[in-house]
């Protein structure tokens, strides 16, 4: 009786379909140039990837991949070299965040991670 019932609930179960599998979009360069001159005039990822059908990270990588600098990306270690070694020259926070592309509290933040000890806003050491 019970082998019975088993292959009854056996039958019942409907069969899965394969997952579908789709295509990567390929990307032109002419497409990508687009895609780079609308991010540079401020379009975030999201809206281009979107028009584009592809991935926001995945129009993240072909934009890396071309030399195009991600707003809101992680300062890399020579980037937080030369901001040591700009603050260090006197520059402040804002204008060494400013000509690396970055805000103030991301230069601050970075700075007091190495252990630079910041000035007051009037230039002192604090």
């Amino acid at each position: 009786m019970m082998h019975w019932q088993i292959r009854q609930r056996t039958k019942s179960f409907a069969r899965r379909e394969p997952p579908l599998i789709r295509q990567q979009t390929r990307v032109s360069e002419a497409v990508l140039l687009a895609a780079e001159v609308r991010y540079e005039a401020g379009a975030t990822l999201g809206e281009i990837a979107a028009d584009l059908d592809v991935s926001r990270q995945r129009l993240a990588a072909l934009l890396r991949a071309r030399g195009v600098r991600l707003r809101r990306a992680t300062p890399s270690a020579c980037d937080v070299d030369e901001m040591v070694r700009r603050y260090a020259a006197g520059e402040s926070l804002e204008r060494v965040g400013t000509n690396l592309g970055f805000s103030a509290g991301t230069v601050r933040r970075y700075l007091l991670g190495r252990g630079v000890a910041t000035r007051d806003a009037h230039g002192r050491p604090r």
